[in-house]
């Protein structure tokens, strides 16, 4: 199945819905500003009504096949999509007000109806999808600018979405649901305490193991000889492999692990400094009115309709991420701040993941090209941020830090779904975990073998982590250009906000950015964090 091929067709039905299919994309987002947008504190939930999703469904098959007009067809299928883009607008408004409180039980319930029904969601695009393939008037829909010539070769015959497929992948929403049940129950006790891991973490532990063998039923049945497989080609359309990948991840062991052990017996601890909540946000409207252009057009639009949450809260979920309103046209950031340096640097990451949705009104591109983006925004925030002198250190720190630790993750996450059968323990995960996790020197800080549950993207993003790695070395080049040459790197990163690449290699060409996968090229990274940190 090529997931390429329907995410452009969303970008297209976004385009439409909006009322501007008859100006560029890039004029549309040129016009969205501050006043336009809905401030988040006015936008309404409203749970899906699915049976009206079946409905317009139903609808548009059944006529797909009767239909003589094209523009009929047309509006049917965009009142389709408009249900769909509500349904994941909704969807992202429930987990925002859910992971601002996980001790309420209402958005527990509305958080929990979306999750659960985002499986039948994509079920219902891939049915329309085929139906509309089989029609008597594809060749006349491939005329549209909605689709294009050839866009329906992909969904001929059987749609893996039977109902088979849906229930697997229900199952799969249930156990994440349930992780995320345990995380909020997780908040009574100190954070990483024995406590924690004995009462919650195992049986965190035990539901990652029931989703390791779900999933690898369902990759089985999608046709993939393995689950990281399936993943990099059904969740992040990579156009590389899990072998390159794995790789790659082990060169990052070879050189920079030995850095990263030197480091951290240092001891280096600029991070400890206190940083409040207005500090974090000043840092992000200096740099961004620095930048100018689209990164200070964004910010405007951030802080005028209110498009983020950044106050510390211990009933909010442990994490930060940005999500898209598709019905607002709007982004969204969310962090709970730890109170230190980096929450300037957490939040910059969240607000290049704004930049980016802002600027190409919801991205299509995959998630290792989206993160070129937050940790670029972070890189180059170094350059155009006020005071930012303790910054650097703690940045190249963290910069060591993602390419070793999260490295090791993704190996972790790669070989954990090589476990089968009665080889699938909680014992064996964790013995896997902590093999390599001293491989890549943990053993130097004071780390428990038991904190792999703690990594929600082993839960619910599986294959996600890898992204932060790879897109952690383009990010890195924007920085270089910028040291080599004032505005360089800025200026690459402003050009390519609207890009529509879906393949992060292909991004990397298109940009004239380096593939982190060529030779030397971590042999270069080594000597800029040498630089900056020895």
């Amino acid at each position: 199945m090529d997931r390429k091929k329907w995410i452009s067709l969303l970008l297209a039905f976004v385009l439409l819905l909006t009322g501007c299919s008859g100006v560029s994309f890039e004029e549309f987002v040129g016009d969205l500003n501050a006043e336009m947008a809905t401030p988040f504190a006015e936008m309404q939930y409203t749970r899906p009504d699915m049976g009206a999703v079946q409905q317009a469904l139903e609808s548009c098959c059944d006529n797909a096949q009767t239909e003589s007009d094209v523009q009929a067809l047309l509006e049917q299928i965009f009142d389709f999509y408009g249900q769909y883009n509500s349904f994941y607008t909704n969807y992202n408004l429930a987990n925002i007000h859910y992971f601002r409180d996980m001790t309420d039980a209402k958005w527990e319930a509305e958080y929990s109806f979306c999750m659960q029904n985002a499986s039948t969601m994509e079920a219902a695009l891939e049915q329309l999808l085929y139906a509309l393939a089989a029609c008597p008037l594809k060749d006349e829909l491939e005329q549209h600018e909605a689709f294009g010539e050839g866009f329906f070769d992909s969904y001929v015959g059987t749609s893996i979405w039977d109902e088979t497929f849906t229930n697997l992948m229900a199952q799969e929403a249930a156990l994440v649901e349930r992780y995320y049940d345990l995380c909020a129950a997780a908040q009574a006790v100190p954070y990483y305490s024995d406590a924690f891991f004995t009462q919650y973490g195992t049986p965190m532990a035990q539901v990652y193991v029931e989703l390791i063998a779900l999933r690898q039923e369902i990759a089985a049945y999608a046709g993939y000889e393995d689950y990281p497989s399936f993943a990099y080609d059904f969740y992040h359309v990579r156009d590389y492999t899990p072998v390159q990948a794995e790789k790659y991840l082990r060169e990052i062991q070879q050189e920079l692990v030995p850095l990263y052990r030197q480091v951290e017996e240092r001891g280096l601890d600029v991070g400890s400094l206190p940083c409040d909540e207005k500090a974090a946000f000043a840092y992000i409207k200096d740099f961004a009115t620095a930048m100018g252009g689209t990164v200070r057009n964004a910010f405007v639009l951030l802080e005028t309709a209110g498009l983020y949450d950044i106050t510390y809260s211990d009933k909010k979920y442990d994490g930060s991420f940005e999500v898209y309103l598709t019905d607002y046209a709007v982004p969204y950031v969310f962090v709970n701040p730890s109170g230190l340096q980096d929450d300037k640097l957490t939040f910059a990451h969240e607000f290049g993941h704004f930049c980016h949705d802002y600027a190409s009104g919801g991205s299509i591109s995959c998630v290792d090209v989206a993160e070129v983006f937050s940790q670029g925004m972070e890189y180059l925030s170094l350059c155009y941020g006020e005071n930012t002198a303790p910054l650097v250190q703690i940045k190249m720190a963290d910069c060591l830090r993602i390419f070793v630790e999260q490295a090791a993750y993704a190996l972790f996450e790669q070989q954990v779904y090589q476990l089968q059968g009665e080889n699938l323990t909680v014992e064996n995960v964790c013995a896997l975990y902590e093999k390599i996790g001293n491989a890549f020197g943990f053993d130097m800080w004071d780390w428990d073998s038991r904190d792999f549950v703690l990594i929600g993207h082993y839960f619910s993003d599986p294959m996600y982590i890898v992204s932060y790695v790879v897109s952690n070395d383009a990010a890195l080049q924007l920085y270089q250009m910028e040291q080599a040459q004032a505005g360089t790197g800025l200026a690459r990163m402003e050009e390519q906000l609207t890009t529509t690449q879906t393949g992060f290699l292909a991004f990397l060409e298109e940009a004239g950015l380096e593939s982190p996968f060529a030779p030397e090229r971590l042999t270069s990274v080594r000597q800029t964090l040498e630089a900056a940190l020895t």
